[in-house]
């Protein structure tokens, strides 16, 4: 297995509200912060691999969080649900984090696979895992970690892209080598980082 386009994007809640809306226009108004991010760093990766050769045939979308998409369920918690009130159309939308796989199909991607794991940080291994048996039916797998963040933290959008064989970074087969985070190991190889 070989990783292609390693992409880390860090951006404040300001500049992911200017980089969503430079590069999606309005499309993505209504969805929430998660999405919105995951959608961004899936895209900018899967540009980036594509100009090495990997934009045909099936995807698989395969991401992982701590705490994602968890800003938008407890705005809509405060929203009124506690109080007993019906949640609105577009709070239910903001507070999906599967849209993402949906989306990208209906950007020219052939999405076979996608999935939203909620994972501990120092799991993330087992994306690899199961990127290298979504690519008996994939032809490559956008893999990412993403991470809204409270206050002042910087949100976190980082990807990859896996492919069974071609000119990429090696994947070690084991965990043996494999730094704590996801993102020590896409720093590793990346060129590509926004803060």
């Amino acid at each position: 297995m070989f990783l292609l386009a390693p992409t880390l994007i860090n951006l404040s809640q300001e500049m992911l509200v200017k980089e969503v809306r430079a590069r999606f226009g309005s499309e993505l108004r209504r969805l929430g912060v998660f999405t919105q991010l995951s959608l961004l760093g899936a895209a900018t990766c899967l540009e980036a691999s594509s100009k090495a050769g990997t934009h045909f045939g099936p995807l698989g979308v395969l991401r992982a969080t701590e705490q994602g998409g968890l800003t938008a369920v407890r705005a809509a918690l405060g929203d009124g649900l506690r109080r007993g009130e019906p949640m609105m159309p577009f709070t239910f939308i903001a507070i999906q984090t599967n849209l993402a796989g949906a989306l990208l199909a209906r950007r020219e991607h052939d999405v076979a696979r996608a999935a939203c794991l909620y994972l501990e940080a120092q799991d993330w291994p087992w994306l690899l895992r199961i990127a290298r048996s979504w690519l008996a039916q994939c032809e490559r797998v956008a893999v990412g970690w993403v991470q809204d963040a409270a206050g002042d933290e910087p949100h976190r959008s980082h990807w990859g892209v896996l492919v069974r064989e071609g000119a990429g970074i090696p994947v070690p087969a084991g965990e043996d080598g494999l730094p704590a985070t996801m993102e020590e190991w896409l720093g590793r190889f990346s060129s590509h980082r926004r803060a």
